[in-house]
């Protein structure tokens, strides 16, 4: 018997903290908006999130999928600007990794 309850209570733990995910995801959405700020709108990162919320995977997990989305992106522009025979500058500008850190910690912390 105790192990059904045991397993019961993993339950309700696991819920509550998907509550928890969702609720400081959705704040932090909020906040960007009450603020002017662009939001992620791609729907791999909104399934990542989700998944952060199930439980599924870790901020961390998150993060380095992020990273590399925001990469493909980049070399996706470049790609295009060349095959339009457009010249890029010689400084790409500053990677906006702490930007990404920042945003993405504020889901953690709610």
């Amino acid at each position: 018997m105790s192990a059904t309850f045991s397993f019961a209570e993993s339950d309700i733990s696991k819920g509550m903290k998907s509550e928890q995910r969702r609720l400081a995801a959705q704040k932090t959405f909020d906040r960007l908006r009450r603020a002017g700020l662009p939001t992620e709108e791609d729907p791999r990162f909104l399934v990542w999130i989700e998944q952060w919320i199930a439980g599924e995977i870790e901020m961390q997990e998150v993060r380095e999928r992020y990273l590399g989305f925001l990469r493909e992106q980049a070399s996706e522009l470049k790609r295009r600007a060349l095959a339009r025979g457009a010249k890029l500058p010689s400084d790409p500008g500053p990677q906006p990794i702490d930007e990404i850190d920042s945003f993405l910690s504020d889901f953690t912390k709610g």
